[in-house]
């Protein structure tokens, strides 16, 4: 029973799990679908949402996905996109309640999860709870909005849909605000609250910040922004009063012990009276409202509590607040349960009725005073909004109205006309006027009274005041109105109450007001130009700035602070007046000119201040003037002769001018004093009158004579208008105009006499009169030679010699006014006329000479120097073969371009010649006819003048003939004449073929700037697209410098990643089409070669016939002579041996193959994907299946490589690298191949996984249903069925378990679109359905095995009892004719075994079938023990005979397989198998015949075994089977195709085991020796030779590293080789071994011999070949030359016959000419060494530098620029020197690697040999750098002018350290020779250096440069030991400068005598090298350093020397 129970439990609880599982499924399955359906709402999410998400997101401070996860939740997403879509939908709002954190439950949908429970209970630590964010979306309709919550609101503006591509305007369109609601109990106040705080915070103070209201005025402006912000004032107010009254509500607590509702009739009264439970509750509930209402009452009773400044508004709202209170009360009361409660009271007549009817009645009242009170106030509220809107001016008019209705208040109301009401409604008045003037005078808070106008404040103040006045003149004309009528209420108030405020307010502003007219007054004194009167304005702003910046408020008539600030203020003017009255006494005694002092008391009489009377002053002003009168009489007679005159006056009127100044000077104050009589009244006065008569007499008649003076000098005057017009100029024969300037003297005296009203007489009126004639010749001849001299200027300086004959024939014209005409001709005009035309046309000659060669010369060369002879791509790379087509196709075309402008120019240039030789030239160089002659004025036939150009030197052919003819007067007109034409016409002819060969050279400039700026451009393109490195391709509108010149794809060529073409195809188009660049040169013609063709390019490629099949050598000799023919001149030669084009083309040349680590780096980054194709997929495959890979490990190798196809995707189809595009489309493709191969592979395993696992499954269901569906006829079909069904409850947990699994794998595989067979989709789709069935299929079985059992019980007994007979009759016979019988044969005995083992497994069979029925229907089993003994004999006999008859099986077909199909290897397993098999037989067989017989059949098989596989041998040969057969004597028929084993085994084998064995081993042997022969001839038969370019004359030269790996594996195979000679197995292959050996002997020396050779060569070339060094060694350069030619051929050769062994030993040539190439090679460079050794004896400097180095500087010694890269070898820190901008070879200045610059003393030439002008450039360095450091110690020694920081920032770093150190000893020095009269001067000068140490310090904290850090640490680490050691001199008290602690510093003085800085260290003095150091750091100086200064110092004054040591790093470099 209990196993029974357990059963059943066991059986519950397996039910209960499997539910479990599966509503863990569908859960799963469930949340899985609506992850789904987010994830699809997410998809939803676009621009728009994004915005409105993330600005939700960002402003509560939560990730943008967890706002996104609460809005994808139901149908929210529509609310947004209809917010977006429909134009009535203007409003969204999002809210977020706040919520509280939330702890994690163990539950999951009600459901106990056992798992979860239990990790709950077993957590130690409890995790920190998370609070959970909660959005939802509303547009106030549709869902309610809770309190406590945070707001933010959308509205739109736009009146169209908001659709996607307006999202980003969204900003624009979408106005955002935010609301936060609190918590409350009350309905609606939270929302009320939030709107009042948003207009509070948010809205009203950006109103009060704005400015920008449009166009309306400023004062409209600010009326209307302070009338909408009063508006909205006033709305918060009510907000806030109407939230305060849903607050303040009191809520009659509810009756929760029971409910009233229920009591509605007087029955329900009585019986709820009559219940005392219900009456006890009814009563405690009554009880507890009395309480309240009361409590209200109490409240209500109470004086409140009010600010003393508010208005009568505050009166309103606190009664309206009462109201609202006491009506909610009532309204309370009168409810039904109050009502029910009264009810039940009355009905028990309790003593609660008669409290309650008091306290109804006290609400009432209360609620009825309130309601008056607001009715009465609210008529009020009119009359005071002026108090809140108006300002004091219009405020006054509605005062009566104001106080009619408080007087109407008073006489009506019943309950507010208390005198305590009353008075406290008209203080509430008084305030608000109070708080309205305040808020008028500040502008509301804007600004204070000290900022805005005074007098717009003092109206202010005064309208203020005025308001008081009237307010109390109203009160009163209104309180006595009441008094004329006693009948009404009478105003019986506290006037000091009402008005006490106001009034002191009133009396604040009336001292506010005194001050602003005591500031008016004294604001003047700043207006004042009074000297020293500022001061007492600054002292006065002073006390105005006091006041002003008090911090309290000047209007807070309650600040008694004011009172004394004001009193202060008012005494500290008046000190002020005081000090002003002092002032102006003070200032008038001062010793002022007469007019300054009248100046001055007129300006104190401006000041208008009180208490100033200046006018007491005059008299002693008076007596100053006097002495102003002395003085003018004094400065009469000293300066009368020569007076100083006004700047643009003429003598004799500038003389006058002073004499009347003198006299203005003592009229002016006389005129003042005239208008104050009493002054002039005393005896002193009549004095100085007296004075003042002499000198003004003296004065005028100062001027009266010399007006008499100047008018005799007219006359004289007038005789310069007799002068020449025009004079030469001696020296430099310039033309000036010959004008007497004193004649426009005399014009500009009679100007001034004219003005100051003097006689002007006849004469000078005449010629002022002519003064605009005179100016006009003046003018017009000054513009004449002005038009001369720009004329002249405008002739180019080449032109000048051709034009000189122009020029002359003009100055012919010129010459007239040298000599005839004067200022007085008539005939002026015609005259500058006929000069004026003829310069004209030499004008008009040289603009059409200067126009035909800027529009026809210059042009077409620029145009020409601009032709582009190469197209390079915009923004896509080209193929090489395109760039070389487009290349091609532009060359052609520019070089017929190029040729045709070339004609053009030459065409222009002789046509230019022709028309500056033409019609005027040739008139001159023919004579002049007769009527030239005449015509021409007789002063033009004198001889003309030598003219000179521009430069001012004569030109060459006047210098060669003119002047000759000049000095030749005693030669014949005529003959002269002809002299002179013919020496001009040679001097033309020679400078028009100068001026030809110029022009002629531009054009060749021209040519030669076209293919420089091409191969420049090539060049920039290639280095600026190496910048673009390892980023991705340009993209569109990007430059065009970026775009990669060639284009290249990489492709995968497995294991690698290559590109196509490759780098060297690539640089051989770029070097191809550079020489297409180049050859265009060959089509433009040298001029002077008529109309000749010119010829074509000669190709770049020769003709394929004519290629050679690898390379073509080209010959430099053989090249010149190709280049140009007899016939035709080009500009070639002159392109292509330019050196900047040889230069860049050498550059280009390698440019492309410099990129190759580039190029490996750029294809690194696709080494990530190697994996892809070098990882063997079949171990990774048994790898991964070997850990039993899950689902998830199947799916997550998939999304791997998925990963890695989006991956490949994005790389860039472009890579640039350098000049070369990398193109990954090809590629990219491949590597997708390869990773979707990974992720088919990973598919097709959790596909076989999984699919095996459902097969298993199916096969189980299948299996199952078949036993369950057959029909049960006997007990097997029983046992069966039971058998299913155990089955099926055993696995029905793990098939449950399988099924999700499969499920799952197929939809991933479905999910990543993976192969999948349609038949496995339906046979999932069908799975558990066919599962479901089979268990329903099993309860059927099992109900009907109950209903049959009963019969087959029955037939179970009688079958039992038949199968006891058979048992024993097999028993009995198996005794007799069994195996086992004594004396049988094997075969005999293994055939009976399977006779009777086939019975007796039918008896078996029997047995467990009836054994198993009487276990089913619970019977004894019986047991047969013979059966059990038969089966035991019957095993063991199987196992031997089994293994006897497989033994004799296999032996026997070893005997018919094919000797060329044996297989030794697996016959010796097989039998290995046999002999372990048979060794592990049963102790008891072995004694048996058969287990011998099978023994021994092994063993003699196994013994030929070993011999077997040695001849099975492949290495076996017909040589050692035919040895084998007269070993034998059996022949061996190997070679027939049905040779067998068979024919093997009749031999006797095992006789001659030994000799057969040592057969095969010789054969394996020699088997390994002749393929290892085979090896080396092969590998030698196909090594070639490979090349490398030699600069432009082709692959000259074997690639190094390529022979250092030939010459590697040759010694490998000699000693491969060797090895072979000495193996004694070797004697068929003995003389092919013999023969490599010696010729790859022979190579390796002719290949080492040959790289000596090469290197030798290579170093010798670059110096023989177009060198500068092969003109100074022409018999060695003769000597290379043969040797040049000699390798030259020898490369040929190789190039020819490229096998390595062929080309060395397959003749003598270089075995023979190597060694003599190599001798001849020594020479020349033992030559070169004692060449070498001769320049680095001229410069020794040289011997710093190394061999390679010094001949590159010599070779290119004829360009001094190029020795800017080794200057660091022969100097410390020269990196650069500085060329002059024109002159090229001209050096004025050395720089450093630090970039610091020194200018040279004189220019050095670079010219001639290098060695000696470096020497020059060595010595003016050290000159220069000399120079500067005495103008630095000049500027040191200056103590007056010497500025510290300065000098450091002035002088290089160098100078500076040093400028340093000598102001060091200089003051160090000065302080020891002072120290013995100073004690104070060493601690002075210690503290001087202390203070320029840190000013160093200092300088190191600012932003400094690199090289400015670098000096100034440097200078400090110099200056601490400085500092330290003058330290360490005080501390020890030296004081004379002869001491040794002094002596033995390192000191540094200039010495102004020697010229030269010394260094001295104790008595050894140095003298400063001056080598240029720059900006270099120093070393810490220790004092070991100091040390061995003075050691090395002492060694090198006694002529010896020395040399430091020490272990590393102690600094003996650094001292050295």
């Amino acid at each position: 029973m209990n196993r029974e129970m357990n059963r059943k439990r066991i059986g519950v609880q397996k039910f209960h799990a499997v539910v479990w599982i599966r509503s863990t499924i569908n859960r799963r399955m469930s949340s899985q679908k609506a992850r789904e359906e987010k994830e699809t709402k997410r998809g939803r999410l676009d621009a728009r949402h994004n915005y409105l998400l993330k600005t939700v997101a960002d402003h509560l401070m939560v990730p943008q996905t967890d706002i996104e996860d609460n809005i994808l939740e139901g149908f929210q997403i529509e609310l947004m996109d209809q917010f977006f879509l429909r134009p009535t939908v203007s409003l969204i709002m999002f809210c977020a309640p706040k919520t509280e954190p939330v702890e994690a439950s163990p539950t999951t949908n009600g459901v106990a999860n056992p798992l979860v429970a239990a990790a709950a209970a077993s957590a130690a630590v409890p995790k920190p709870a998370k609070a959970r964010v909660k959005v939802y979306i509303t547009d106030g309709k549709t869902e309610k909005i809770e309190t406590d919550c945070q707001i933010l609101y959308f509205i739109k503006t736009a009146e169209k849909p908001l659709t996607l591509e307006s999202a980003m305007l969204l900003h624009k369109w979408l106005n955002f605000g935010y609301l936060e609601l609190k918590k409350t109990e009350v309905k609606g106040a939270h929302l009320v609250e939030g709107i009042a705080c948003m207009l509070q915070k948010i809205y009203i103070p950006a109103l009060c910040k704005t400015n920008n209201w449009g166009g309306l005025p400023a004062l409209q402006r600010e009326e209307m922004k302070w009338e909408i912000v009063s508006n909205l004032e006033g709305f918060c107010g009510m907000l806030n009063n109407a939230s305060g009254s849903l607050e303040d509500n009191i809520l009659l607590r509810k009756c929760d012990t029971i409910d009233l509702t229920v009591f509605k009739s007087a029955s329900d009264y009585m019986e709820a009276a009559n219940s005392a439970d219900d009456l006890m509750l009814v009563e405690q509930c009554f009880t507890g409202w009395c309480k309240q209402i009361e409590q209200v009452l109490a409240e209500s009773d109470q004086m409140r509590k009010e600010a003393d400044d508010i208005g009568p508004k505050a009166e309103l709202d606190h009664w309206k607040k009462r109201m609202a209170k006491f009506n909610s009360l009532l309204d309370q009361i009168k409810g039904q349960e109050c009502k029910a409660a009264l009810g039940i009271m009355i009905a028990a007549k309790s003593k609660l009725i008669k409290r309650w009817k008091q306290l109804d009645t006290q609400i009432t009242d209360s609620a009825n005073e309130a309601k008056d009170n607001v009715k009465f106030l609210y008529t009020l509220e009119k009359f005071c909004d002026p108090l809140y809107k108006n300002d004091p001016v219009t405020m006054v008019d509605h005062i009566p109205g104001l106080l009619n209705a408080v007087r109407m208040i008073h006489s009506i109301s019943r309950y507010y006309n208390t005198s305590e009401r009353m008075t406290s409604l008209f203080i509430k008045i008084t305030n608000q006027m109070i708080t309205s003037c305040k808020n008028y005078i500040t502008s509301n808070g804007t600004c204070k009274i000290w900022s805005e106008d005074r007098d717009v404040v003092v109206d202010k103040l005064q309208a203020s005041i005025k308001l008081n006045k009237e307010y109390q003149a109203s009160f009163q004309r209104t309180k006595k109105k009441l008094e004329e009528n006693p009948e009404e209420r009478q105003f019986e108030f506290s006037e000091m109450y009402i008005f006490g405020k106001f009034d002191a307010f009133s009396k604040r502003l009336e001292k506010i007001m005194h001050m602003f007219d005591l500031m008016k007054s004294y604001m003047k004194l700043g207006e004042s130009k009074i000297e020293g009167i500022e001061r007492y304005s600054t002292r006065f702003m002073v006390i105005i700035n006091v006041i002003k910046k008090k911090s309290y408020d000047l209007l807070d008539h309650r600040k008694m602070d004011f009172d004394a600030d004001y009193d202060d203020f008012c005494n500290q003017v008046g000190e002020l007046e005081s000090d002003i009255q002092r002032f102006m006494e003070d200032s008038l005694d001062k010793p002022y000119t007469t007019q300054a002092a009248l100046n001055l008391v007129k300006k104190y009489q401006s000041l208008n201040i009180a208490h100033l009377d200046p006018q007491q002053k005059f008299g002693k002003i008076l007596q100053a003037f006097g002495k102003d009168i002395e003085e003018v009489q004094r400065r009469y007679q000293k300066q009368k002769n020569e007076p100083p005159c006004a700047r643009m006056l003429p003598p004799i009127s500038g003389k006058i001018a002073w004499a009347r100044q003198l006299f203005r000077k003592i009229e002016q104050p006389m005129l003042v004093f005239q208008q104050y009589p009493g002054v002039l009244e005393s005896e002193d006065a009549k004095k100085i009158i007296r004075s003042y008569n002499k000198v003004a007499k003296v004065l005028l008649e100062y001027e009266v004579v010399y007006h008499q003076a100047w008018l005799k000098q007219i006359d004289v005057i007038k005789s310069g208008l007799n002068a020449s017009l025009l004079v030469r100029h001696p020296d430099t024969q310039v033309l000036y105009v010959n004008f007497d300037p004193s004649i426009l003297e005399l014009v500009r005296e009679v100007d001034c006499m004219e003005r100051m009203g003097q006689e002007i007489p006849p004469a000078a009126r005449l010629i002022k009169s002519k003064k605009n004639s005179i100016k006009a010749s003046y003018s017009l001849l000054s513009t004449m030679l002005n038009e001369w001299k720009r004329i002249t200027g405008l002739i180019p300086t080449n032109f000048l010699p051709l034009m000189q004959p122009h020029i002359s024939h003009v100055e012919e014209y010129i010459r007239p006014g040298l000599t005839m005409l004067t200022w007085s001709s008539i005939n002026l005009d015609s005259y500058v006329s006929q000069i004026t035309r003829e310069m004209g046309k030499l004008e008009l000659l040289i603009n059409r000479v200067n126009d035909l060669c800027t529009y026809r010369i210059d042009a077409v060369l620029k145009e020409m120097g601009q032709t582009h002879l190469c197209e390079l791509p915009d923004y896509t790379a080209w193929t090489v073969d395109h760039f070389l087509n487009r290349t091609e196709t532009v060359c052609n075309t520019a070089a017929i371009q190029l040729q045709l402008k070339s004609r053009q120019v030459e065409k222009a240039t002789n046509e230019l010649i022709e028309i500056m030789m033409s019609y005027e030239q040739t008139k001159q160089l023919n004579g002049e006819t007769a009527q030239d002659e005449e015509t021409r004025p007789s002063s033009s036939r004198t001889p003309t003048p030598p003219t000179t150009a521009k430069s001012g030197r004569p030109t060459r052919h006047s210098a060669r003939g003119l002047r000759t003819l000049d000095s030749e007067e005693d030669q014949r007109p005529g003959a002269r004449s002809r002299l002179r034409k013919r020496l001009l016409r040679e001097s033309l002819e020679e400078e028009a073929k100068e001026l030809r060969n110029s022009f002629q050279h531009r054009n060749l400039e021209a040519v030669l700037r076209a293919t420089r700026s091409t191969l420049e451009t090539l060049k920039k393109r290639v280095q600026v697209s190496s910048l673009q490195m390892y980023e991705f391709a340009p993209a569109q509108g990007s430059r065009k410098s970026e775009t990669p010149l060639f284009k290249a794809d990489i492709i995968l060529s497995i294991p690698n990643i290559m590109m196509m073409p490759g780098l060297d195809e690539i640089q051989q188009g770029l070097n191809t089409s550079i020489r297409l660049i180049l050859n265009v040169s060959k089509c433009i013609m040298q001029w002077g070669q008529g109309d000749q063709e010119p010829p074509d390019p000669v190709p770049v490629n020769p003709p394929p016939e004519t290629k050679s099949p690898r390379i073509t050598v080209v010959n430099p000799s053989t090249t010149k002579a190709a280049v140009t023919s007899d016939s035709v001149r080009t500009y070639f030669k002159s392109i292509s041996e330019n050196k900047d084009i040889s230069k860049m083309a050498s550059l280009l040349s390698t440019a492309i193959n410099a990129t190759k680590s580039e190029i490996s780096k750029a294809l690194e980054q696709f080494k990530p994907y190697h994996a892809l194709w070098n990882t063997d997929q079949e171990k990774v495959e048994q790898e991964f299946l070997a850990e039993d890979p899950t689902l998830g490990d199947f799916e997550s190798m998939i999304l791997l490589y998925e990963k890695e196809i989006d991956g490949i995707a994005d790389i860039s189809e472009t890579i640039p690298v350098g000049a070369i595009a990398l193109e990954s489309a090809n590629l990219k493709d491949s590597l997708i191949a390869e990773a979707k191969g990974w992720k088919l592979l990973y598919g097709s395993l959790a596909n076989r996984k999984y699919k095996n696992r459902m097969k298993e499954i199916f096969e189980l269901v299948e299996e199952l249903s078949k036993k369950l569906g057959r029909p049960i006829n006997d007990l097997d079909d029983v046992r069966d069925s039971m058998a299913a069904l155990g089955k099926i409850r055993s696995k029905e947990i793990e098939i449950d378990m399988v099924i999700g699994p499969i499920e799952d794998s197929y939809a991933m595989l479905n999910k990543y679109e993976l192969p999948l067979l349609k038949e496995e989709a339906e046979i999932v789709d069908t799975l558990r359905y066919a599962w479901e069935k089979v268990l329903s299929q099993g309860s059927q079985v099992q109900s009907h095995l109950v209903e049959i059992q009963p019969k087959f019980k029955r037939t179970l007994l009688e079958n039992v009892c038949t199968f006891r007979s058979e048992v024993d009759n097999f028993a009995k016979d198996y005794d007799a004719n069994g195996p086992m019988v004594t004396g049988l044969a094997p075969e005999e005995a293994s055939v009976r075994l399977t006779i009777f083992q086939s019975t007796f497994d039918d008896l078996w069979r029997k047995y467990d079938t009836y054994s198993s029925g009487e276990t089913l229907f619970g019977l004894t089993v019986k047991e047969y023990p013979i059966l059990g003994k038969i089966k035991k004999e019957l095993n063991l006999l199987q196992k031997l005979y089994t293994l006897y008859n497989t033994v004799i099986q296999t032996v026997n077909g070893y005997y018919d397989i094919l000797w060329l199909d044996i297989d030794i290897e697996k016959i010796n397993d097989e039998l290995t198998d046999f002999q372990n098999r048979c060794r592990k037989l049963p102790r008891a067989l072995k004694d048996w015949p058969a287990y011998n017989a099978l023994k021994k059949k092994i063993d003699d098989f196994n013994e030929t075994c070993p011999l077997l596989e040695l001849m099975t041998n492949k290495a076996l040969k017909a040589r050692h089977w035919e040895r084998i057969s007269t070993l034998t004597g059996h022949t061996f028929d190997f070679e027939s195709e049905s040779f067998m084993l068979r024919n093997i085994m009749e031999a006797p084998l095992l006789q001659f085991k030994e000799d057969i064995e040592d057969i095969c081993i010789s054969a394996v042997k020699e088997k390994d020796i002749e393929a290892k022969l085979k090896q080396v001839i092969n590998e030698w038969n196909h090594e070639e030779l490979t090349f490398s370019q030699f600069k432009n004359r082709g692959e000259l030269l074997l690639k190094g590293q390529q022979v250092s790996d030939i010459v590697s594996k040759m010694e490998d195979s000699l000693m491969i080789l060797g090895s072979l000679m000495s193996n004694r197995y070797n004697a068929p292959f003995k003389r092919s071994i013999h023969k490599w050996v010696t010729e790859l002997s022979s190579t390796t020396d002719i290949i080492e011999s040959w790289m000596s050779v090469q290197n030798l060569w290579i170093y010798l070339e670059a110096v023989f070949v177009g060198g500068d060094i092969a003109k100074q060694l022409p018999k060695e350069a003769k000597r290379f030359q043969s040797i040049d030619k000699s390798w030259v051929k020898i490369m040929t050769r190789a190039h020819e016959t490229p096998s390595v062994v062929t080309c060395c030993v397959g003749d003598e040539m270089l075995g023979q000419l190597l060694p003599h190439l190599l001798e001849q090679l020594e020479l020349c460079q033992k030559s070169l060494s004692g060449y070498l050794e001769k320049k680095r004896l001229v410069f020794p400097r040289f011997f710093f530098v190394s061999d390679p180095s010094l001949l590159e500087i010599l070779g290119q010694a004829s360009d001094p620029h190029t020795i800017q890269a080794h200057l660091l070898s022969v100097f410390d820190n020269t990196k650069c020197v500085k060329f002059h901008e024109k002159d090229y070879e001209k050096i004025v200045a050395i720089s450093s690697k630090e970039e610091e610059s020194i200018e040279l003393d004189k220019p050095v030439m670079a010219q001639g040999n290098v060695e000696i002008w470096l020497g020059q450039l060595l010595k003016m360095a050290q000159q220069s750098l000399h120079t500067v450091i005495r103008t630095a110690a000049m500027a040191i020694y200056e103590a007056t002018s010497f500025v510290f920081l300065e000098f450091f920032n002035t002088y290089p770093a160098q100078v500076g350290l040093l400028g340093l150190q000598l102001l060091w000893t200089q003051k160090a020095e000065a302080a020891l020779t002072a120290a013995k009269y100073d004690r104070k001067i060493m601690a002075s000068t210690k503290q001087l250096f202390n203070e320029q140490l840190n000013q160093l310090i200092a300088q190191t904290t600012t932003n400094l440069t690199k090289v400015q850090r670098t000096k100034f640490e440097t200078l400090i680490t110099i200056h601490v030991h400085q500092h330290d050691i003058f330290e360490d001199l005080v501390k020890h008290h030296v004081k004379y400068p002869h001491d040794f602690e002094w002596l033995k510093q390192s000191r540094f003085y200039f010495k102004d005598d020697v010229d030269k800085c010394i260094i001295s260290i104790t008595d050894v003095d140095f003298t400063y090298q001056n080598e240029f150091l720059g900006c270099t750091e120093r070393l810490v100086i220790t004092p070991l350093t100091d040390r061995c200064y003075i050691t090395l110092a002492q060694a090198l004054g006694m002529s010896m020397g020395a040399a430091p040591a020490g272990p590393a790093g102690t600094g003996k470099t650094e001292t050295t």
